[in-house]
């Protein structure tokens, strides 16, 4: 017996993936991936493309001359206590990329209809959409049910066993030859050496695409928001594979609803075969088949869900509050735990001496999870309005612990919040900058010096100067050399032109 694929389910005014696609037009696809999409919301927000947009639109500038490069790497903690490398690319590469894909969005969205015009619900789960209020096209924990539907209970009906399974090191593993084999097919793709096929259109989304990464044809960029349209691309493709199953995905994570274990072996071979073809595999250490029942939601979501609230959180209600979330993180061994009631946290009212022992548990737990760094400003600075000398306490320790265990992230969340905030560090940051690890902290070390250490600036010039000479770092410091130096002392003609331009990647903050 197969398993029920319902044709009508619990939320029938939703979308289809192809409505999704078709919202956005071309214009808006460049705006919102060049403007809005170059830097990952891992990074310090203190990074912005839009001036590189507004440029591109203003001007007319042969973007495609320019070589390919290779990208910033940026270190930024999970939340199993594992880092994941994301990326910056060059700002040429990127805004070549961003045109191509603009410039063929029609086909593409005629590819993803084809591919998904059969689904009965929308299976890929998060992916590029237009967004409330929003320039962006991408966030990773956008959810609108209304339109996108609940389909887990519909396809769960009938269904004894869920397997989970998610694809091995995915962005980093998708061969840039298989955005092509996707688009047109394996056999005619591969005709790419001859001259007249590198001018498909397809062909040259795989160019621009490798352009990101010095040509490398393995792997695609962890960061830009063009990545999650090109693994899209691949990962339609397989999921049109697999029309007969009843499954979702996010992103490279399925959970396929199915009648019997014989059922569950049969998708994971489909599965695996359908990858094979795109050069993408199983990760075998994260795929089960588990019994059914199970909860909608992840038992310690419902746990915490279980609490009521107070209309103003005191002392008391707070400490059970963390205290149990920390005991549930440290079971599941997810800091996601944490990260979720700090943002149910951010809406509520506190009483002083609550928002006394809160930003302290705080304290205490930054130095622990680095993962928590990210929202920190944003749900606990910033709506509790926690004054500066605190923050300045937080950063202090914060970039010392980072020190100490040689963590960047934890550095640069420091110096960010120093710059936000207004305040010194106590730590002289050019003798961390001048190791030449990790270009966003030698970045903000050199916006925050140049406020506070002003005779600091002439070793910055010195060590950017060095560095563009360096043929093999040139790429990877790329945003450290450009914001550094004058115009006059770029050798890159497609960042003179930039500067030129008076195009900064620095947001000015408040």
């Amino acid at each position: 017996m197969k398993n029920p694929t319902p044709d009508v389910l619990l939320y029938n005014i939703m979308e289809n993936y192809s409505d999704y696609m078709n919202e956005i037009t071309k214009d808006e696809l460049f705006e919102g991936l060049l403007g809005y999409g170059m830097f990952s919301e891992k990074i310090p927000p203190i990074f912005t493309s839009k001036p590189l947009y507004d440029f591109c639109i203003a001007n007319e500038f042969d973007w495609r001359k320019d070589k390919a490069h290779f990208p910033i790497s940026y270190e930024s903690m999970r939340n199993i206590v594992i880092p994941r490398f994301f990326s910056i690319p060059y700002p040429t590469n990127y805004v070549n990329q961003c045109i191509i894909l603009s410039e063929n969005w029609d086909k593409l969205k005629n590819y993803f209809e084809e591919k998904t015009k059969t689904q009965s619900y929308k299976k890929s789960r998060i992916h590029i959409r237009k967004m409330k209020d929003k320039k962006e096209l991408f966030e990773m924990n956008y959810k609108n049910e209304t339109k996108d539907g609940l389909p887990k209970i519909d396809i769960s009906i009938g269904s004894k066993y869920v397997v989970k399974a998610d694809i091995s090191n995915c962005f980093p593993s998708i061969y840039t030859h298989a955005i092509s084999w996707a688009l047109e097919g394996k056999e005619v793709a591969k005709k790419y050496k001859e001259k007249k096929y590198k001018e498909e259109w397809y062909n040259k989304i795989d160019y621009y695409t490798r352009a990101l990464k010095d040509n490398e044809t393995h792997g695609i960029l962890i960061g830009p928001h063009t990545s999650n349209l090109i693994s899209e691309i691949v990962l339609t493709a397989v999921d049109y594979e697999l029309q007969k199953y009843g499954f979702t995905r996010h992103i490279d994570d399925y959970a396929c609803y199915v009648p019997s274990q014989q059922e569950a072996e049969n998708f994971l071979i489909n599965l695996s075969d359908a990858l094979k073809k795109y050069d993408l595999s199983l990760n075998h250490k994260k795929t089960e088949i588990i019994k059914l029942p199970l909860p909608l939601e992840e038992l310690w979501i419902n746990y915490l869900n279980g609490f009521d609230l107070p209309e103003e959180i005191n002392s008391h209600f707070l400490k059970r509050y963390l205290d149990t979330a920390i005991e549930l993180a440290n079971r599941t061994e997810n800091i996601s735990v944490i990260n979720y009631i700090v943002k149910v946290l951010s809406k509520k009212v506190f009483k002083q001496l609550a928002i006394d022992y809160y930003i302290k548990t705080i304290h205490h737990l930054l130095l622990i999870y680095p993962y928590l760094l990210p929202i920190i400003d944003k749900y606990i600075f910033e709506p509790l309005e926690i004054d500066v000398n605190t923050i300045q306490r937080i950063a202090n320790d914060v970039y010392d612990d980072g020190k100490k265990f040689n963590r960047y992230e934890s550095l640069s969340y420091a110096v960010y919040f120093a710059i936000k905030y207004n305040f010194e560090l106590d730590n002289d940051l050019i003798t961390e900058v001048q190791k030449q690890e990790d270009c966003i902290f030698m970045v903000l070390s050199y916006l925050h010096d140049g406020k506070y250490r002003p005779t600091r600036i002439i070793d910055y010039y010195n060590i950017a100067k060095d560095i563009q000479q360096n043929d093999f770092l040139k790429d990877k410091y790329w945003l450290f050399i450009y914001e550094v130096l004058s115009q006059t002392d770029l050798k890159d003609d497609s960042l003179k032109a930039l500067k030129k331009g008076k195009v900064s990647f620095i947001k000015h903050l408040p």
